[in-house]
């Protein structure tokens, strides 16, 4: 964790995920990032809440004493929950929201979403040159022909992950992958808009293609929806151990190989990207 000359011992940190009332599992990355945090003893207070499932993330503010509450949202980029939905679920007039509560006065402090903080690029760059050396694969080589799908969640109510997925997959390219931006070998495709991640065969033939979920969970979408629309088995017990242990998995298909990477928000250093987070909201007091 990096190191600040700021005093946080006197506030809080509520980290906040959207979770799924129909699996619990997506709520398992965003506890460990808050247990990951509260080891470091920086802040006063650390929590978790969320939008779908319980602990909701109203009845976990409820139960904070600090005066000023950073509220980071563990989403991948903005749009209609960190715009509408968050916001209303607890109350907030804007990026800083003051509320009298039984507790007192508190300031509660609203940051930018763990998605799209330019760190989160470096570490998703990083979890491919991971699997390429891994499965020992040279871009560079041209027997091999290597393509990256970015597969991101879409919406039809706003087009930020849409956006934020394409920018993710170019600024990938730019900064650690220029090989296969070279080559065009690196796409986009979503779970709820076009271009569909169960027709990414319609955007590359190559005979590796790496598929990394630009999703900050690692519910549902993560480890079934996903991996199931690619043609993985998500049922498979070896297939859900690796992604639990951060291991990418690997099925040959159709004369092609897959090889499926965990979702970039179960990376260790995504509790270095909501320090930051802090760290920047703080600066605007």
């Amino acid at each position: 964790m990096s190191q600040t000359d700021v005093d946080f011992s006197d506030s809080a940190v509520l980290i906040v995920a959207h979770g799924s009332p129909h699996s619990a599992g997506g709520t398992s990355t965003t506890r460990r990032l808050a247990q990951q945090l509260a080891n470091v003893e920086i802040f006063g207070e650390v929590s978790a809440g969320f939008l779908a499932e319980k602990p909701f993330v109203a009845d976990v503010l409820k139960d904070i004493d600090a005066s000023t509450i950073y509220i980071v949202p563990n989403l991948a980029t903005t749009g209609y929950i960190f715009e509408e939905k968050l916001p209303k679920a607890l109350g907030l007039t804007g990026l800083v929201t003051e509320r009298i509560s039984p507790k007192g006065l508190q300031h509660l402090v609203l940051t930018e979403p763990v998605g799209t903080h330019p760190l989160l690029v470096k570490i998703m760059t990083s979890m491919v040159q991971s699997a390429l050396a891994d499965f020992d694969i040279d871009v560079n080589d041209d027997v091999n022909d290597v393509a990256l799908v970015v597969v991101g969640h879409g919406s039809t109510k706003s087009r930020a992950s849409f956006l934020q997925t394409l920018h993710v997959a170019a600024e990938m390219g730019i900064y650690g992958l220029p090989d296969l931006t070279g080559r065009k070998a690196i796409f986009t495709a979503f779970l709820d808009e076009p271009p569909f991640i169960q027709d990414w065969r319609d955007l590359t033939t190559a005979k590796t293609v790496i598929f990394l979920p630009f999703l900050i969970s690692d519910g549902y979408h993560a480890t079934r929806d996903v991996p199931l629309a690619i043609g993985f088995d998500p049922g498979d017990a070896d297939f859900q151990a690796n992604l639990k242990q951060d291991k990418a998995n690997k099925v040959h298909l159709n004369g092609q190989d897959l090889i499926y990477l965990p979702p970039a928000g179960s990376a260790k250093d995504i509790a270095e990207i909501i320090f930051s987070r802090v760290q920047q909201a703080q600066e605007r007091l």
